[in-house]
């Protein structure tokens, strides 16, 4: 009996180990498959342009600008300036929003989109710090999750396709777990060495809230000095 209760203890570290060893290579590929490191270590910023569709009104896109910076640095424009619609700004932990600042949810959900847009980089990052969430079936495609502990008490999570590497689903949840928001990846084209999806759809409590449709991203030398003031 003894001998076989130390088999099964054996076959169940040899399990986890094998699991660990699956999920670190998927994150090689992912890291591969987006420029490699040294691509993704030279990025200093960001600046995206594009649509966004509102669900709330099909068929009416508006235009969305958002320029990212490390570390969690995020600003969003969304319609026709220089009266926008909507700006949002992110600066660390601090956010504003319309000029006004935000806390709690309202700020937590920047600091989940800023993580969501430097995704690949902080995977390989904290590649240590991932924990194996299994696989999930995403549109037809079987995807291995991972899920990354950000500060604050939120997260992250990002669904890879083994076999290419892609990211191709994400999910963030704020402190307090009130709040998930899901964004769905698609139309990936390489720009400078690098992978991105320039077609988003984002989900807020598993609801669809809008797509963005990016028509073009820029990778930036530095971040223009006012992008991340209120």
């Amino acid at each position: 009996m003894r001998r076989i209760k130390w088999l099964g203890i054996a076959f169940v570290g040899l399990v986890t180990t094998a699991g660990a060893e699956d999920m670190g290579a998927v994150v090689d590929k992912m890291v591969a498959a987006y420029g490699g490191r040294a691509a993704l270590e030279k990025i200093a910023a960001i600046r995206e342009e594009g649509k966004l569709e509102g669900t709330m009104r099909p068929g009416s896109l508006g235009p969305v600008v958002r320029t990212f910076a490390r570390p969690s640095k995020l600003r969003v424009q969304v319609g026709e300036g220089p009266k926008f619609t909507e700006v949002r700004v992110l600066d660390g932990a601090t956010g504003w929003r319309d000029g006004k600042k935000v806390t709690g949810v309202s700020c937590e959900a920047m600091v989940l989109q800023a993580a969501r847009l430097d995704l690949p980089w902080l995977l390989m990052k904290n590649k240590t710090k991932l924990v194996d969430k299994g696989t999930m079936e995403h549109d037809g495609r079987r995807l291995q999750v991972v899920e990354l502990a950000l500060d604050n008490g939120l997260s992250v999570s990002a669904g890879m396709e083994p076999t290419t590497g892609h990211i191709l689903f994400s999910s963030g949840t704020t402190k307090t777990g009130s709040m998930t928001f899901e964004t769905s990846y698609g139309d990936l084209r390489t720009v400078d060495g690098v992978l991105f999806a320039f077609k988003e759809t984002n989900l807020a409590q598993g609801m669809k809230t809008a797509d963005t449709i990016l028509s073009k991203i820029e990778i930036l030398k530095k971040a223009p000095n006012d992008a991340f003031k209120p």
